[in-house]
């Protein structure tokens, strides 16, 4: 029966194809896999991986270019090395640096490999055989930032005018890289060409640029924290005015309306920013402290090193302030003014606060002045003391009047 049905199959026209058509792919595949003569085929774009196993125990990296790809031609069967089958993924391309033991360009061989120890097919050759790469130490050095401006042989400012300081809005910068590149800095500048002289104020952005000992910046791999900064001139012009000073702590009678004083020289020639120059119709040379004005001691002497006295001008000014209508007397300090700040409740003694304070003013105001019109502060907030140690505090010494003011400064000691 079962033979019958066999034959009855085989009589039968579509099985005979479908059988038929599932033989010759069968033995189609075998061909392939068996028979099928060995081919090429380039792999593009296999990424190279720069080895670092030995130049990171000498501390040098890679710096530069270090994104190498290549072609990798690959043999063996069709179906093993199709496009379906393999990509660049399954190869290794390497840069051998066994032998990079100190900075400098090196040339690098690159060696192909399969991904897998198992692959079926082989390596036949690679579009480049070596690729060059530099190594060195990192290194990172904060340089100062340096203004240069660069002119045609002509003057920053003008005839008649004066540069004052310049400034950059970026005072320093980090520059990091291969420790060869960065030993060779010598300065950093912050570079900016004139067109012109100037008689305005000026400000710009410019590059920040490292210069050699050779003043050129032929330097490679160098990354910085800041490529630019605001660089501003300003331009000053002489002029000559009025000479003042000014007074601090004043007694509220003395704030609106200035005791009298003379200064030498009366008038000088200043170097006046160009802005404010029309306005400018005196310049002070200085600030008096009450604390330390009396009829006794009203001559105060200003030397000119930090004011922006015209070349030629005076050495010093100096200062009489009127006192012909003051006077100075001691009074004493009762205790119960005296206040003490303590927020941290240590235990501690005062010593060596004088009894009496020197109080200046019109010699009837200060007859006026009652026993509790001077006040002592102390502040122990700010004091690091230490168990048995005694340090010295600056006493804070008022006295209740619009007219008059304390003359001197004052400690005590606080032993803890």
């Amino acid at each position: 029966m079962k033979i019958k049905k066999l034959n009855s199959l085989f009589q039968n026209n579509l099985f005979v194809f479908i059988l038929s058509l599932f033989i010759s792919v069968v033995i189609w595949l075998l061909v392939v896999i068996n028979v099928s003569p060995q081919t090429t085929r380039v792999i593009k774009d296999v990424k190279v991986t720069i080895d670092d196993t030995v130049p990171s125990q000498f501390g040098l990296e890679v710096f530069g270019e270090s994104e190498f790809l290549v072609d990798v031609t690959v043999k063996g069967k069709k179906y093993q090395i199709s496009s379906g089958t393999l990509s660049a993924e399954d190869i290794v391309v390497t840069a051998v640096t066994t032998n990079v033991d100190s900075p400098g360009f090196r040339t690098l061989q690159l060696r192909a490999e399969p991904v897998s120890e198992n692959a079926s097919y082989t390596i036949s050759g690679v579009s480049a055989k070596t690729v060059d790469v530099y190594f060195d130490t990192a290194k990172s050095v904060q340089f100062p930032v340096e203004p240069e401006i660069i002119t045609d042989g002509f003057p920053i400012v003008k005839d008649g005018f004066t540069c004052g300081q310049i400034t950059l809005s970026e005072a320093s910068v980090v520059i990091s890289g291969p420790s060869t590149q960065v030993n060779r800095i010598e300065k950093v500048v912050a570079r900016y060409s004139l067109e012109k002289s100037l008689d305005s104020n000026m400000s710009a952005e410019t590059q920040i640029i490292p210069l050699d000992d050779k003043n050129k910046s032929d330097f490679d791999y160098l990354t910085m924290s800041v490529e630019k900064t605001v660089l501003a001139v300003p331009v000053l012009r002489v002029k000559t005015v009025d000479t003042a000073v000014t007074f601090k702590n004043a007694p509220n009678a003395y704030v609106s309306k200035p005791l009298g004083y003379t200064i030498s020289p009366a008038k000088e020639s200043f170097n006046i920013f160009v802005d404010d120059y029309e306005k400018t119709t005196d310049y002070t040379v200085g600030t008096i402290d009450f604390k330390a004005l009396s009829p006794t001691n009203n001559r105060f002497v200003f030397d000119t090193e930090n004011l922006a006295v015209a070349e030629g001008g005076a050495k010093e000014f100096v200062v009489l302030v009127d006192m012909s209508n003051f006077s100075q007397e001691f009074m004493a300090v009762s205790s119960d003014k005296i206040k003490i700040n303590n927020p941290d409740k240590v235990d501690y003694k005062v010593s060596d606060f004088k009894n009496s304070v020197i109080v200046v003013g019109p010699e009837t105001d200060i007859k006026a002045l009652t026993k509790d019109a001077v006040s002592v502060e102390i502040d122990l907030s700010q004091v690091d003391i230490q168990e048995g140690e005694t340090v010295t505090v600056p006493a804070i010494v008022k006295v209740n009047s619009d007219t008059c003011w304390i003359y001197g400064t004052y400690e005590v000691q606080v032993t803890l």
